[in-house]
């Protein structure tokens, strides 16, 4: 499997692992978007919680020049060490949640 299959199949293995649960409102959905011509993974909430519109963004992961980006992670999870653990080395995971200036202090990589 070259670099590029198995990094798309990290990123869908995390969302579909995270982003499975049962959600305590029934009127909101989990959705799992996988865009894999253009490298865009995202898990979703959307719905209704009484009233109000449920409507965003819980993960987000591009594939840009060969590197896996988090772009958002509304979790408590350490998605980034979910990646290092599945064999994605830490220079090929950006951190793009963090503004350029502090990437190189994280340990992961900088684009």
């Amino acid at each position: 499997m070259d670099k590029l299959e198995h990094y798309r199949d990290c990123i869908q293995e995390v969302l579909t692992k995270h982003g499975s649960a049962q959600l305590q409102h029934s009127e909101v959905d989990n959705e799992l978007i996988f865009d894999t011509i253009r490298d865009r993974y995202q898990w979703m909430r959307i719905g209704w919680n009484g009233l109000h519109r449920v409507y965003h963004i819980v993960m987000h992961f591009d594939i840009r020049d060969g590197k896996i980006w988090i772009q958002q992670n509304m979790t408590d999870v350490n998605i980034a060490e979910e990646l290092v653990d599945m064999g994605v080395p830490k220079e090929d995971i950006v951190l793009g949640l963090h503004p350029p200036y502090k990437r190189p202090y994280t340990g992961y990589g900088v684009a």
